[in-house]
């Protein structure tokens, strides 16, 4: 396994497709790659009205219920990350 192969999987544990609304009250998706230390805090909250930032960056949003095709095959390649 490559190098970049095991930074993408332990990546994969850490992103999460986040929907919901924006603070205007549109559809939105969010793809939140969340610091480690703040996983589990993140995973308590993530029921409730949320500031994403304060769980780990951003790296990909959008307006409707789902990102489109070509964002979650760029999640997938770049970070490992597989839906629900």
């Amino acid at each position: 396994m490559s190098f970049a192969d095991r930074v993408r999987r332990e990546r994969a544990t850490n992103v999460f497709l986040v929907r919901g609304n924006d603070s205007t009250g549109r559809a939105a998706w969010y793809f939140l790659l969340v610091d480690p230390a703040k996983r589990t805090a993140f995973q308590r909250a993530s029921s409730g009205e949320l500031e994403l930032n304060a769980y780990g960056r951003i790296i990909a949003s959008g307006y409707g219920a789902d990102p489109p095709a070509d964002v979650s095959a760029r999640m997938k390649t770049e970070y490992g990350f597989t839906s629900e």
